[in-house]
């Protein structure tokens, strides 16, 4: 869950930065704001393929409900939003917080790993 969550901030973060460097790199005709704005795009790419084959496994373990993707089911109505998204309130309580709110049932997990017995 931790690496949905980081791929998915860095993802916005990059891919902003990236265009507001395209938008400048056209305003100024500079190549090498250009070439970097290329270069983020491309990150953002492979951030985007981490991300989706991270955020296919990042489930709530009560409702089975996908926290970091979207799944098409009803969220529950007192789900609140962080800049508008349900997932990018998700994966910033995970990083911060070690734990989250499912937008589906509503209630606080926390991200532990358990230990398997041996066998």
């Amino acid at each position: 869950m931790k690496l949905g969550s980081l791929s998915l901030l860095l993802l916005l973060f990059i891919l902003s930065v990236s265009i507001a460097l395209m938008a400048y790199a056209l305003s100024t005709q500079e190549d090498l704001y250009a070439l970097l704005g290329l270069c983020g795009m491309f990150t953002s790419l492979v951030l985007l393929i981490l991300y989706r084959v991270s955020a296919s496994s990042a489930h709530c373990p009560l409702c089975r409900g996908s926290v970091l993707r979207g799944s098409g089911a009803q969220r529950n109505r007192r789900a609140r939003r962080s800049l508008g998204s349900h997932r990018l309130r998700v994966a910033r309580d995970i990083i911060f917080t070690n734990s989250f709110i499912c937008p589906y049932c509503n209630e606080q997990t926390l991200c532990v790993v358990r230990k398997r017995r041996p066998m």
